[in-house]
């Protein structure tokens, strides 16, 4: 096994060995693919905010060519054929899925794990608040795989798929380093077991409590990886949250300006109506205040919580649709009083009226809670998955 930096510039002059590599580095989203025999998996995360439909496909084929001339450089380092084939498939990959930050290749057979990170332009980063494309790729090809280990390998696979899909920038990359290192140190393991494959019976019980021990403490790693990305993905949810909230209260004031225009032409600005008018367009801006007010005040409590795993569009979405329903609470509490309906007692005069109906709407829009959508919190599924690993009956059981 082997595990240094690597990229198109590390190779040496043709007829030299190249370096061996492997490095940390950023991943992406998940896709998996066995072949007839069962003994070939490829995984490639697939983040879903920087390539297309076709992307996963593609990048699964391109990193299983790389990983195979590879090995093939590796077997045959004085052959120019295969050096150049290795460069020009490195430089193809590169160019498709970005710098190959970290990888692990095995030296035994055709499998690697690899994190590779793909910039976006300046425009991109800010608006999208996002640096690159993260991608976690996978490659083993083992003849007799050990199947917790392979399940340890599908829960990592998952996991890298949700840290890509909500988180960005610096918990983003620290999350995918952390299951890369997960992925190269399982699979260092697979190698290390390969070798010793033949050995005597004597210490066939050593194999079996390291295999144990290995899986025990990858699968432990594993769910304070979960607990991590829940803890970052749940901040991350209410930064997005609260910039939809932004762009909802810009949106609700362009609505609050409109309807002041639609009324002003139909002269409700005009006496008798002006104070009238002017108390509604209040009510519909303090709704909306009120509102913000009250997320932002649960949020710093630590009261406000939200599915992060619906996605960060949806839950921006959901954002900017608070400012508008704290105005219509705002609104409805201001016709509920005029209608008399509730026979309650407003202020004659009209100067008082006016701040007793903005502070009503206020109210009204701080408690938008009551239309809760989509809150809650969303499922930690990998530390009830390992839950059933850790307790298999046969994990203590001869291999």
């Amino acid at each position: 096994m082997s595990e240094n930096p690597v990229s198109s510039n590390d190779l040496d002059e043709v007829g030299e060995s190249p370096r061996k590599g492997g490095r940390e580095g950023s991943p992406s989203g998940v896709a998996t693919a066995e072949e007839e025999r069962g003994t070939i998996e490829e995984s490639v995360s697939d983040t879903g905010n920087g390539h297309e439909g076709n992307g996963r496909g593609s990048a699964a084929g391109l990193f299983a060519d790389l990983v195979r001339t590879h090995f093939d450089r590796e077997r045959h380092p004085k052959d120019r054929e295969a050096l150049e084939h290795y460069r020009l498939t490195l430089e193809h990959f590169e160019a498709f899925e970005g710098e190959i930050t970290h990888v692990y290749w095995s030296t035994k057979r055709a499998s690697a794990v690899a994190l590779t990170v793909k910039p976006r332009s300046w425009i991109a980063r800010w608006a999208l608040d996002d640096d690159g494309t993260i991608r976690l790729h996978r490659m083993t090809d083992w003849l007799a795989p050990e199947y917790r280990i392979a399940e340890l390998l599908h829960h990592s696979d998952t996991l890298a798929s949700k840290v890509t899909q909500v988180l960005r920038g610096t918990s983003e990359l620290t999350a995918m380093q952390w299951i890369y290192s997960v992925q190269s140190h399982l699979v260092g393991y697979l190698e290390r077991k390969d070798e010793g494959s033949h050995v005597e019976n004597g210490s066939r019980e050593s194999r079996r409590k390291e295999l144990n021990a290995v899986i025990r403490s990858q699968a432990a790693e594993l769910v304070q990886i979960e607990r991590y990305y829940a803890q970052a993905a749940e901040k991350a949810s209410r930064i997005v949250y609260f910039w939809g909230m932004m762009v909802g209260a810009v949106l609700s004031g362009l609505i609050g300006l409109g309807l002041a225009a639609i009324l002003n032409n139909g002269g409700w600005f005009d006496e008798p109506h002006r104070l009238e008018t002017q108390t509604f367009i209040v009510c519909f801006a303090a709704g909306g205040l009120g509102a913000i007010v009250s997320v932002l005040m649960r949020m710093s409590s630590n009261r406000f919580g939200v599915d992060y795993e619906v996605g960060r569009a949806t839950v921006g979405r959901l954002g900017s649709f608070r400012p508008f329903i704290g105005a219509v609470f705002g609104i409805a509490l201001y016709f509920l009083f005029r209608s008399e309906l509730l026979h309650t007692s407003v202020p004659a005069d009209p100067g008082t009226s006016f701040f007793f109906f903005g502070i009503l709407a206020f109210l009204a829009g701080f408690n938008e809670r009551w239309t809760n959508v989509l809150l809650g919190k969303a499922e930690k599924t990998i530390a009830a998955s390992l839950g059933e690993i850790n307790n298999d009956p046969l994990q203590d059981q001869e291999d």
